[in-house]
């Protein structure tokens, strides 16, 4: 592992991508958005993932600006067209669309088309929160779900998140309908490592240990019908209603054939709007401490709430940087290099 500090890590990032030529606004986005990631310890969705965004813009399949504009509009609603836009760039547009029209009317959701892998979900339903909103995130990818009861996969590993604010921290939820989500298996083959039996089935839906089997067969649901049938809702939420289609018809990130189209589903409610925020905050964080205060199951040393785990890495990381592992480190170093960028530890 390489260790840097934060702000040195997401500069360089940036200053990689502008290098490439992608605009500066969407640079700083999409690189607040990893360094978010590696914060949070969701290093599966942090800077691992740059390499493979720049092999996309420099091949053309997505585009160096923000080519997001909205296509139809109502007071709570909004359809939004991410023209082939950094994920990132798009799924911020319309979440801070949302956040601008909750405001007036005290609930907004947006459909966004035509649009890019975009991270970690929380990242968007947290800016959410900040603004004292409950924030809701989701999107459709390319299949690694089998339906229940299927031999091959049709759903993507279609991830939700919800944040809610509070007198504390935010709770936030941020889970994909799979039993991992499929960036674990993307890290680990890029590591070398194997991955453990129940995570995933090879092609001939057999389980298996070894990451890029799992990544040409299928991914587990959580709970069998349980996890299927949330990932089919947000194959709805995501790509029908928005436009993008679903799985079978979307272009997986690591292919080259043609842009991703994926779509997302993004919403806020303000909660100024039914109740005293002040009021829902406390009512949150009153909860949340009734929940830490149960007798704790044997061998568990604390109950932590959705997205405690992550506020308190975020915390940590902050002060004392990041930790990155060498076969990403230099994948960043390598791509640097034309351009006279070096990568240096902290």
């Amino acid at each position: 592992m390489m260790h840097f500090t934060v702000s040195y890590l997401k500069d360089y990032c940036q200053k990689l991508m502008t290098a490439r030529g992608i605009d500066a606004d969407c640079a700083e986005t999409v690189a607040d958005m990893l360094l978010d990631a590696e914060l949070t310890g969701v290093s599966t969705h942090g800077v691992s993932r740059l390499a493979i965004y720049l092999e996309r813009v420099d091949r053309g399949l997505v585009s160096k600006r923000n080519d997001a504009r909205i296509v139809r509009e109502s007071p709570s609603a909004v359809a939004i067209d991410a023209g082939n836009s950094l994920g990132a760039v798009g799924a911020k547009f319309a979440m801070e669309t949302c956040i601008r029209k909750a405001r007036e009317t005290g609930c907004c959701f947006a459909t966004v088309k035509n649009s890019n892998h975009f991270g970690a979900a929380a990242y968007y339903t947290r800016m959410a929160a900040k603004e004292g909103m409950i924030g809701f995130c989701c999107t459709n990818l390319t299949a690694k779900i089998a339906p229940h009861g299927a031999a091959e996969p049709f759903m993507g590993t279609d991830p939700i998140s919800v944040a809610v604010p509070s007198a504390g921290a935010s709770v936030v939820l941020d889970m994909t309908p799979s039993v991992v989500a499929l960036g674990k298996l993307i890290l680990a083959q890029k590591l070398g490592k194997e991955i453990p039996l129940g995570w995933a089935l090879d092609k001939e839906g057999k389980p298996t240990t070894d990451p890029a089997a799992g990544r040409a067969g299928s991914l587990i649901p959580i709970g069998g019908p349980k996890g299927s049938g949330m990932a089919l809702i947000v194959e709805v939420l995501s790509g029908i209603l928005s436009g993008a289609g679903t799985a079978t018809h979307l272009h997986d990130l690591y292919e080259f054939d043609a842009p991703q189209g994926v779509g997302h589903f993004l919403g806020t409610i303000d909660v100024s709007k039914f109740l005293d925020e002040d009021a829902f905050r406390a009512g949150v964080s009153a909860m949340a401490g009734e929940i830490k205060e149960l007798r704790r199951a044997e061998g568990v040393d604390e109950v932590l709430l959705p997205g405690e785990r992550s506020a308190r890495s975020a915390a940590k990381k902050a002060i004392d940087g990041v930790d990155v592992a060498e076969a990403v480190c230099k994948e960043l170093a390598d791509m640097g290099e034309p351009y006279g960028m070096k990568l240096k530890e902290a």
